[in-house]
C-alpha cells in the first residue's frame, strides 16, 4: 500500500454498505463515501493540482472527512486549519505553506483560490490517481502554536500514516469494526487515529455535535444512543464525567474500550471510570504531533494510589527508549520534519533512520515501563533548584477536596501560581491548600500564590488551557 487512501477502495468493494462516517446530520456507508471521495478528487485533478497544499476549514460534519481523502487520492496533502480560525493566524500559514488553494466550509475571506466542487465535471478511475501513488508523498501538514507564537508547520506522509494503522492493529489485534466516537477536533493532529483507525478496522467513525461534552449526562447518552464500542479522548473530558458523578447513575452500556492521551489522567478519576466499568480494558498511550499516532501504550489493570500511571513500552514496529531521561522514538511514524526548517534538532537524521527528540521526560519503573515526568517546557528553575511544575500538579491533586489543579510559573515574579478548583466548600481554601501543600512538597517546591477558580479553562483540545491561565494572571485577570 503505498496512499491510505486504499483501503477506502477495499472497504467500499468488502464492506460497501457498512457505515462509515456519522454526524448529526446524517450518515454516509463506505460505497457512499468512497464515490463522494472520487468525485471531488477528479475536480483536483481537473484542476491540474498535484502534490499542493490545500487548505481545508474543518468543522464537526462528515464533510470535512470526505474533503481530507479527496486531497490524498488526488495526490495532493492538506492542512487542516478551524473553520473559525483568525485571518492573522491563517494568513502566518499561507505564507509558511505557500498554499493557494483552500476548501472552506463557509464565506472565506482569505484571497486563496476557492475550490467549488459543484464544478466538477469528469469523472475519474481510481486508476487515473492510483498510478502517481507514492508512500513518501505528503498526506498532511498539521501546524501547531509553536513556541515562538508563530504556527510551525509539521509534515507527514502516507507511510506514517500507513505505519501507525499497521503497528497498531498489530499491538492491539482485538480491536474489530468498532463503532468509535471522535471527541479531538479535526484540527489537532490527536483527530487523525480516530480517523485512519476507522479506515483500518472498517469501522464506523461518528462524530458528534461540540455540545455534546458540555454536559457529561449528554456525552453518555450519546455513547449510549450509538452503541459506542471504543474511544480515544483527552483525559479531560473523562475527568469532567468522573467528577460531576455522572457515572453513579448512568454508565455507557456498550464501551468496550477506552484509549485516553494526551495529557495525565489523575489516578482518583481514572479509578472512578474503573469502579463504574470494571469490564471495560483501559489504556494509557503517549504520542506527539511529530509521531503519526501514538509510540507507547500501557493497559491499566490495577488501581492506582497517587503514583503515576505508566506510559508503557512500545508500539510494534517501534523503537522508544530514554536517552538522559528523553524520551526518543524510532519508527516509521515518525513525522518527516518540520515545515521550512530542515535543521530543528527535533528531528535527528542518521543512517537512513529519522528519530524524533520528544522533549518529553521520563524514567523507567521496575518492570521497564517508560514513565512519563515531565515535558521540557514545563520544566523551570526556582530558588536555584530544577523543579517540574507536574511534579507539584501530581501531588496536590491528590487532596481529597481538590478537583484539578494547574501550576504555571511567572517569570517576571519568579513565582509558582497554583490554580485549583474544588469539589466542597473550603473555608479559607486559599490557606489551607498552602498549609497542605508544605506537608507534601519540600520548601522550594511550594507555590507561592494559590488562586481558586470555578473552572479551569480549556483548549479547543479539551486540555487545560496553561497558556490562558498564565497570560490572565500576568494581565490581572485572575
Amino acid at each position: 500500500m503505498k496512499n491510505i487512501v486504499e483501503l477506502l477502495k477495499i472497504n467500499a468493494q468488502e464492506n460497501k454498505n457498512d457505515l462509515a462516517l456519522i454526524d448529526e446530520v446524517g450518515s454516509l456507508n463506505y460505497s457512499e463515501l468512497y464515490e463522494q471521495v472520487l468525485r471531488k478528487a477528479s475536480l483536483l485533478k481537473e484542476l491540474g493540482l498535484v502534490k499542493k497544499p490545500i487548505i481545508v476549514k474543518v468543522n464537526r460534519f462528515k464533510e470535512t472527512l470526505v474533503n481530507f481523502f479527496a486531497v490524498l487520492l488526488s495526490n495532493n496533502h492538506y492542512i487542516p486549519v478551524d473553520e473559525d480560525i483568525p485571518l492573522e493566524k491563517l494568513s502566518k500559514i499561507i505564507k509558511s505553506s505557500k498554499a493557494e488553494y483552500i476548501i472552506p466550509t463557509k464565506e472565506d475571506n482569505s484571497g486563496l483560490k476557492i475550490i467549488d466542487f459543484l464544478k466538477a465535471n469528469t469523472l475519474y478511475s481510481f486508476e487515473d490517481f492510483s498510478k502517481d501513488f507514492d508512500e513518501k508523498n505528503y498526506s498532511f501538514i498539521m501546524f501547531t502554536s509553536g513556541s515562538t507564537g508563530d504556527p510551525k508547520g509539521v509534515i507527514k506522509n502516507h507511510k506514517n500514516i500507513i505505519s501507525f494503522v499497521d503497528n497498531y492493529v498489530s499491538t492491539f489485534p482485538f480491536l474489530g469494526q468498532e463503532r468509535i466516537a471522535n471527541q479531538t477536533p479535526f484540527f489537532f493532529d490527536a483527530s487523525a487515529k480516530d480517523i485512519y483507525l476507522a479506515l483500518k478496522l472498517k469501522a464506523a467513525l461518528f462524530i458528534p455535535a461540540k455540545t455534546r461534552f458540555a454536559l457529561p449526562l449528554e456525552t453518555i447518552k450519546y455513547l449510549n444512543e450509538n452503541q459506542i464500542t471504543y474511544i480515544s479522548w483527552v483525559p479531560s473530558i473523562l475527568t469532567m464525567i468522573a467528577k460531576t458523578r455522572t457515572l453513579n447513575f448512568i454508565k455507557p452500556e456498550t464501551l468496550k474500550y477506552i484509549f485516553f492521551v494526551g495529557e495525565v489522567f489523575q489516578p482518583k478519576y481514572l479509578n472512578m471510570w474503573i469502579e463504574a466499568l470494571p469490564n471495560v480494558r483501559y489504556f494509557n498511550i503517549y504520542g506527539s504531533t511529530e509521531v503519526m499516532g501514538v509510540s507507547l501504550y500501557y493497559e491499566i489493570k490495577k488501581h492506582f494510589d497517587g503514583e503515576s500511571i505508566p506510559t508503557g513500552k512500545a508500539l510494534k514496529n517501534n523503537n522508544v527508549y530514554l536517552a538522559d531521561g528523553e524520551i526518543i522514538v524510532n519508527s516509521d511514524q515518525v513525522a518527516v520534519g518540520y515545515l521550512n526548517n530542515p535543521e530543528s534538532k527535533t528531528f535527528e537524521y542518521s543512517n537512513g533512520k529519522t528519530l524524533l527528540h520528544t522533549g518529553d521526560f521520563a524514567n523507567y519503573d521496575a518492570e521497564q515501563n517508560i514513565v512519563f515526568a515531565s515535558r521540557k517546557d514545563y520544566q523551570i528553575k526556582h530558588l536555584g533548584y530544577r523543579i517540574e511544575l507536574q511534579e507539584i500538579e501530581a501531588s496536590l491533586i491528590n487532596l481529597d477536596y481538590v478537583s484539578q489543579c494547574c501550576a504555571i510559573y511567572d517569570d517576571s515574579s519568579d513565582k509558582i501560581v497554583l490554580f485549583v478548583t474544588l469539589n466542597k466548600v473550603i473555608e479559607e481554601a486559599n490557606r489551607k491548600i498552602l498549609n497542605d501543600a508544605k506537608e507534601k512538597l519540600q520548601f522550594y517546591m511550594v507555590p507561592n500564590k494559590v488562586i481558586v477558580l470555578r473552572e479551569l479553562p480549556l483548549n479547543n483540545n479539551g486540555k487545560i488551557d496553561r497558556l490562558n491561565l498564565k497570560r490572565g494572571y500576568q494581565d490581572g485577570r485572575y
